[in-house]
């Protein structure tokens, strides 16, 4: 959880429980209404590979208990009164919509930051035109930003016109910017920190820069190696000196020196120990020179946090950005990620284990290549590149969907009102729900996804339950695919399905294009598991890994056609270009079944798993994982070995058991847990669930202290749970104690 403090932070500390005694840790905390969200009301306005198109092209805003809905096209809101007018010359110009680009790089509806606290959109390219029509020339902009108090619109232009813009009843007119507050609740909190602070009145905001200051990287390689425990704090004081509550809206930014593609900011408290405070994290890389420069092409780091200051009363905390690892283990996050500069401009998140690159990409929306898991990279594994170094990007062996629909006519059916909610960001356990539904509403989805830190492979936990609203029947449909139709980057010539006690089959896929090389085969057995292997090396191309895939089934509930359903697997062909055949394994139906009906479900935990199909390449930690692949890398067995080392039985003593792996206790009356594992592989994730208070419990792992974890706050039941990663004994017993301080 917290490092030693030294004797400056622990006076630090004595001041500042003494100066905010006043006030309990929930008074700080979120309530259930604080919190933003942001999708397409229809879906995503084009997909890649489908000819549906969606009604409107509707955003839908949610700020606390608000809503917006925007219509992008005619760029208005669908209900209430607008005008978004310029006057040049002596005419008078009203907003029509925005161009159409022929380059998609330019897309005009651009989403800048997306998460709980804040969203921004930016539509660029607004169109103009008077009242004969005739067309303004010049450029300007619409920004649209929510916290869960506050609405605003910014208009701006690039030349001298003057700007008119009204929501409601509210008016603003000016020159080059000018700023609506449609809805905005005023804040009274004093932000005070060592850092530079400043109000951004654009954005309702204090902004906290971070220090912009270069690392040393002796080894010259992409993470510097020297800096891979490297934990930095910056005293942030938060103050009110009103009678009534308010809340602090905070942004915390960085653009220069920062390990981009994995970190974890926290708000502790002043000796380091995690508050539950949420930092959203959102981030962006993306540049391409050839295209010029854009507003809000990368690099940054904007983090975001809205935080209640109740009256009288005054917080010292500390930000805290975990880099690499956390605790010595490499640290899990997951972040939106801004595709400005990229191109498409759409909802993209990514997950890293340490920061040496993307671990596993969602898209939601399936925009670019008509999935939702895009990019997936093996950890801390090699690229097979010349004079290749450790702690960078490995390379790419990405690809899979979730719920995938082709109707009886055989028509891609995408989903529409996909929306985001990131429940902890790490640097432990990441937890991000996906929620949306079938284009007619037929089936409703969500998926939740969560990333452990890891020093061995990469996992990824997934929750989907699916719920039938209207009768469907299809010609395709698949409650998962391990490689999408139009991603799967490794050329596997092999599969084979088994479960915790071994191998059933294992079998070599024919090469054909869009047709089934198996369907429907019963995935049977406790822990049965699928594996993709065999990498065709002479088929890799460039930034393709050498990788291995798999699928372990660690629970399964269905009802499918208004009967109790087993999983089954079916294998679908695809061709990408003469010979460059694929597979995509899918979760199907029962081979009986041709219609799904009203109260038909699915209910099932998946892990997803990826090792290094080349030993040799992987440079971890982990002495077992490295033994393992010497003698069975690019086979089925290091998925058998996941799926029955990792089949937890734990023996709870205090407290409820909620799941057992990743494992949750609830703990009991008098805030107590206790667990025993035996066996294990890796570092097993541990959540403390239903926690009164934040801080003020120890954690014992077989008598030793456990001084590094992630607090979270679940506004649901306005409780916090703790989460730390438990080193496994795959030939011991791990005694896991959990209990109050005298």
């Amino acid at each position: 959880m917290k490092p030693r403090p030294s004797l400056a932070f622990t006076l630090f500390t004595l001041l500042a429980v003494s100066a905010q005694a006043g006030a309990a840790p929930a008074d700080w905390m979120p309530r259930t209404a604080d919190g933003v969200q942001l999708w397409w009301v229809e879906g995503a306005p084009k997909v890649f590979n489908s000819s549906l198109r969606p009604k409107s092209e509707t955003l839908g805003f949610q700020f606390g208990s608000e809503k917006l809905l925007f219509d992008t096209q005619h760029v208005r809101p669908l209900t209430g009164g607008w005008d978004c007018a310029l006057v040049s010359a002596g005419r008078r110009y009203t907003c029509t919509g925005h161009a159409v680009p022929k380059d998609e790089f330019f897309q005009p509806v651009r989403f800048v930051e997306c998460g709980r606290f804040f969203q921004r959109v930016v539509i660029e390219d607004l169109k103009f035109a008077d009242a004969e029509g005739r067309e303004w020339g010049g450029h300007a902009r619409l920004e649209i930003t929510t916290w869960p108090d506050r609405l605003a619109f910014r208009l701006e232009c690039d030349g001298s016109e003057t700007l008119e813009l009204r929501h409601g009843d509210k008016t603003i007119t000016g020159t080059k910017s000018v700023l609506l507050e449609a809805v905005s609740a005023a804040s009274t909190a004093v932000v005070e920190s060592e850092l530079p602070v400043e109000f951004d009145a654009a954005l309702g905001c204090h902004r906290l820069a971070l220090p912009e200051q270069p690392w040393s990287n002796a080894s010259r390689t992409y993470y510097p190696e020297e800096h891979l425990n490297r934990v930095d704090r910056h005293r942030v004081t938060l103050r009110n000196d009103a009678d009534t509550p308010t809340v602090a809206r905070l942004m915390f930014t960085q653009q220069k020196h920062l390990t981009i593609t994995g970190f974890q900011p926290m708000l502790c408290d002043p000796d380091g120990t995690p508050t539950g405070l949420a930092v959203q994290l959102s981030k962006n890389w993306h540049q391409r020179p050839e295209k010029g420069v854009l507003q809000h092409e990368g690099p940054w780091f904007h983090g975001f946090a809205y935080v209640r200051v109740p009256p009288k009363s005054k917080r010292d905390l500390v930000f805290q950005m975990v880099h690499a690892r956390y605790g010595g283990v490499c640290a899990a996050s997951h972040a939106q990620l801004s595709l400005i500069g990229w191109g498409h401009n759409q909802f993209w998140d990514q997950a890293a284990v340490g920061s040496f690159g993307e671990s596993i990409c969602f898209e939601p929306g399936r925009v670019q290549r008509r999935c939702f898991i895009t990019d997936v990279r093996p950890l801390m594994t090699l690229p097979h590149e010349p004079a290749a170094k450790p702690w960078g990007w490995a390379e790419n062996c990405g690809g899979g969907d979730f719920l995938m629909w082709m109707d009886a006519e055989g028509r891609y059916q995408p989903m529409k009102a996909t929306r985001t909610n990131y429940h902890s960001h790490g640097p432990c356990l990441t937890n991000v729900s996906y929620s949306e539904e079938t284009s007619g509403g037929e089936i409703g989805a969500q998926m939740d996804v969560s990333v452990p830190a890891a020093n061995d492979h990469l996992r990824t936990f997934i929750h989907l339950r699916y719920e039938v609203r209207q009768p469907v029947k299809w010609k395709r449909l698949a409650f998962f695919q391990l490689g999408a139709d139009f991603y799967n980057t490794v050329p596997a010539r092999r599969v084979a399905i088994g479960d915790v006690t071994g191998l059933r089959e294992e079998w070599e896929p024919r090469r054909a294009k869009d047709e089934y090389d198996r369907t429907a085969l019963p995935l049977t057995g406790a822990g049965a598991w699928i594996s993709v292997h065999g990498v065709e090396r002479t088929l890799l191309t460039k930034g393709h890994a050498a990788a291995s895939r798999g699928l372990i089934l660690r629970s399964w509930r269905a009802v499918l056609g208004g009967k109790p359903a087993t999983p089954h697997l079916s294998s679908f062909c695809t061709e990408w270009g003469k010979g460059n055949h694929h597979n995509s394994l899918e979760l199907a139906p029962p081979p009986e079944l041709d219609a799904l009906q009203p109260g038909d479900f699915v209910e099932a935990d998946l892990e997803l798993v990826v090792f290094p199909a080349d030993a040799a390449a992987y440079y971890g930690p982990d002495a077992a994982l490295r033994e393992m692949l010497s003698h069975d890398a690019d086979t089925w067995k290091p998925v058998q070995r996941e799926a029955a080392g990792n089949a937890l039985k734990p023996e709870v003593k205090h407290g409820t058991l909620v799941n057992p792996y990743p494992l949750v206790i609830a703990v009991d009356d008098a805030q107590r847990a206790q667990v025993s594992i035996t066996g294990g592989i890796g570092h097993i994730p541990v959540t403390f669930s239903g926690l009164t208070q934040p801080r003020g419990q120890r954690l014992l792992v077989n008598g030793k202290a456990i001084e590094h974890w992630q607090t979270d706050w679940d506004t649901a039941t306005q409780r916090w749970q703790i989460t730390c990663n438990v080193e496994a004994s795959p030939n011991g017993r791990i005694e896991i104690e959990f209990e109050p301080l005298k």
